[in-house]
């Protein structure tokens, strides 16, 4: 298995822990040395983390000591409160229309503020695309592979897992429409890269689960399970773009469940039940 890049490390670490990680090497260091004398790649290292997340997380290095005395709580609410502007921004005013200045205004800080913890738009979207891939993978892959799930009917299993990752996607229906919005600058390489590892992540963990449910049921899946994890993913995509666009035809709560049957026979005619 290929080993994770930094920027694939740094997304699959959400900002509380990767700050927590932080500020214990950051005491074991200077432990030994005087505070002043260390760098970020150091404290990176003791982390196991890129540098660059320690700087975001840590803030600037003259304020290390302060951090370690507790007279500073570092610049993560910062970082937190730009990011929840920046949702409530790009919600209002849509990816292209929204500016770092409005952000800047709706968390009350200044554009300066912005650009210490995201060097650009594209940045701080990535960020909230990173922070909102974190809170899906957590809230649902649990659920996934838990006893409960593995003891059930496989099939009504995959209709729940499924049925609540869109749940999440229509309690919040501004995310899957800045995304759609966002993917229209994939033609930037930077912009494309960045969705691209963000789906290896998808595709990979949601590989790692269907491997693991068929393992803990003693069955082998029915096709590789990084291909069976790039279509229901593909599938996902495309319901949510139907949704989108019709959503008084597109009923997602019906329309799963019908998916999950249909596939699970087979699209071969000679499977089709026969009229009533």
């Amino acid at each position: 298995m290929n080993q994770p890049t930094a920027n694939e490390l740094e997304s699959t670490v959400d900002a509380a822990t990767a700050r927590q990680r932080s500020m214990a090497a950051l005491r074991r260091l200077a432990e030994k040395r005087p505070v002043e004398s260390l760098n970020y790649g150091e404290i990176a290292g003791e982390a196991g983390l890129p540098w660059q997340t320690v700087k975001r997380v840590l803030g600037p290095r003259d304020g290390l000591a302060a951090l370690l005395s507790g007279e500073a709580s570092g610049p993560l609410d910062t970082r937190d409160r730009v990011l929840e502007a920046a949702a409530r921004v790009f919600a209002r005013k849509g990816f292209l229309g929204a500016s770092l200045d409005e952000v800047a205004a709706d968390a009350g800080l200044t554009k300066g503020a912005v650009y210490w913890h995201f060097k650009s738009k594209n940045d701080l979207f990535f960020a909230l695309l990173d922070s909102r891939f974190q809170g899906t993978a957590e809230q649902h892959v649990p659920d996934a592979v838990s006893p409960e799930a593995l003891a059930a009917d496989p099939k009504d299993s995959l209709k729940s897992l499924l049925c609540g990752v869109l749940s999440r996607v229509k309690e919040d229906p501004d995310w899957p429409r800045l995304f759609l919005e966002f993917m229209s600058q994939a033609r930037e390489p930077e912009v494309r890269e960045r969705l691209a590892t963000a789906y290896r992540q998808t595709y990979r963990i949601s590989a790692d689960v269907i491997a693991q449910q068929h393992a803990a049921r003693h069955q082998s899946p029915p096709a590789d399970p990084a291909l069976l994890a790039t279509f229901w993913s593909a599938l996902m995509d495309g319901l949510v773009m139907a949704w989108l666009v019709n959503p008084d035809i597109v009923d997602l709560d019906k329309i799963v469940p019908q998916l999950v049957d249909l596939l699970w026979r087979g699209l071969d005619p000679a499977n089709a039940r026969p009229a009533p």
